[in-house]
């Protein structure tokens, strides 16, 4: 016996996809065995999640042909760099008597290095210091937290940028961050020495044992060592735009993991026909850009809102609230909870009649309501999908848990701060009006 039927998928009004299915049906037994899962299954053309790299590499100088008469700056400042440098500095002169080696508050850092049209004195005096004394390379550390490594890496990048050859000191772990945060930046190359463990978990004697057995050589090398084609090669990275993948719903969701592009829960398929329902709801035009992303520096466009938007189970007509969210973002503070290693998490305050008429809860258990989840799924999604913000194999954006409020509609004055407008909190509080 033949059986046909219609399967629809549709998610927040939009339908996705439609499938007719023929089933040969055994109804033989008197009862109609339906197709099992994986059996006449649809399929999905997705979009890509990522925002589009905007960075423009530069030349790197040559490295150093030895230490000999040259002079070295020993930066930075954390975790324990006061007995790893002064040793560092020993060993340089070891080697090359003749050198000048500047430590710690003899020259400065440049602190973590700013994102497009934000202006840090720090680094602009850090520079300055590094031309005035005739630096020839630099040795920053230690990295051994999401914060401090890329702090100890901007002074890595300032050098660099300087036409001066540098190297970074970082513990396990974060080795493949210091080198995003400078490819990020636009260094292609970026040397880092590894410690062999946790600054804060050995004795002073380890501490100086390690940076003599241990650091010394990976130092001596990076600063000695021409770049390789290799090494510049393995930076380039290739971009991803339009359809990127076809399948069924399990593989999509397979292939978003592989690509690290979702925080390990499964995924809507955004298929074009969602992000199109999406993009009815603002009057922005797709391609227009709506941040630059900290810290990935990529240019983050309304369809990549919108993509977003669908994977995170969000209603089209969330898209003026995923705007906003989105920009609020580009707070150059909002770093901070993009790189930490600590408890940072996100949230947001949703207010005004947008808030009532989405349905935003602001009562007792508000967290797990519909409407706020998807909200904050869609925060959480956006570190490790739309700003790339990942370490394949390593480290990921992984909150415990990510938080859209709504502000209680019940106060005594009218609602904060106007009709229309909405509040979005992070490390910083923005408001902005929706189109």
């Amino acid at each position: 016996m033949s059986f046909s039927f219609f399967h629809r998928v549709i998610v927040g009004g939009c339908l996705l996809s439609t499938t007719t299915v023929i089933a040969q049906l055994d109804c033989n037994s008197g009862s109609c065995r339906l197709p099992l899962p994986g059996e006449n299954v649809s399929s999905y053309s997705v979009c890509c999640p990522v925002a589009s790299a905007k960075v423009s590499m530069i030349q790197q100088a040559p490295r150093l042909s030895s230490f000999a008469g040259k002079t070295i700056a020993i930066v930075g400042g954390g975790f324990r760099a006061s007995i790893t440098h002064p040793e560092l500095k020993k060993m340089i002169l070891k080697e090359a008597p003749d050198a000048r080696v500047l430590v710690l508050g003899e020259i400065g850092s440049a602190g973590v290095w700013p994102t497009p049209g934000v202006v840090r004195s720090q680094k602009d005096d850090f520079v300055r210091r590094l031309k005035e004394e005739k630096v020839d390379a630099v040795i920053s550390g230690n990295g051994g937290c999401g914060l401090c490594t890329p702090k100890e890496m901007g002074s890595c990048i300032a050098a660099e940028y300087a036409g001066i050859p540098a190297v970074m000191i970082a513990a396990p772990g974060f080795i493949n961050q210091a080198k995003f945060t400078a490819h990020t930046a636009g260094v292609p190359v970026a040397r880092v020495a590894e410690y062999p463990g946790a600054f804060s978990a050995h004795t002073e004697q380890q501490l100086r044992d390690n940076t003599r057995k241990v650091l010394w050589p990976q130092i001596r090398k990076a600063l000695t060592f021409p770049l390789s084609p290799k090494e510049v090669q393995a930076s380039t990275t290739s971009e991803k735009e339009g359809i990127v993948f076809t399948g069924d719903m399990m593989q999509v969701n397979q292939y978003f993991t592989e690509q690290c592009w979702t925080d390990g829960l499964p995924i809507i398929p955004p298929t074009r026909e969602a992000v199109a329902e999406f993009l009815r709801f603002t009057d922005e035009a797709p391609n227009d850009v709506v941040i630059m992303m900290p810290t990935s520096r990529r240019e983050v466009r309304v369809r990549d809102v919108a993509v977003n938007g669908v994977m995170a189970g969000c209603l089209p007509e969330y898209m003026p609230i995923l705007l906003a969210i989105t920009r609020a973002m580009a707070d150059g503070d909002f770093r901070r909870t993009l790189a930490s290693t600590h408890a940072w998490t996100p949230y947001c305050w949703l207010n005004g009649p947008v808030a009532r008429q989405l349905g935003i809860d602001h009562e007792q258990g508000e967290i797990s309501t519909v409407a706020n989840a998807r909200i904050g799924r869609f925060i959480n999604l956006l570190p490790c999908s739309i700003s790339a913000v990942i370490i394949p194999n390593k480290t990921a954006w992984a909150p415990l848990d990510t938080s859209c409020h709504g502000a209680s509609l019940r106060m005594s004055r009218p609602p904060f701060p106007s009709a229309g407008c909405l509040s979005i909190c992070s490390v910083v509080s923005r408001s902005m009006r929706i189109r």
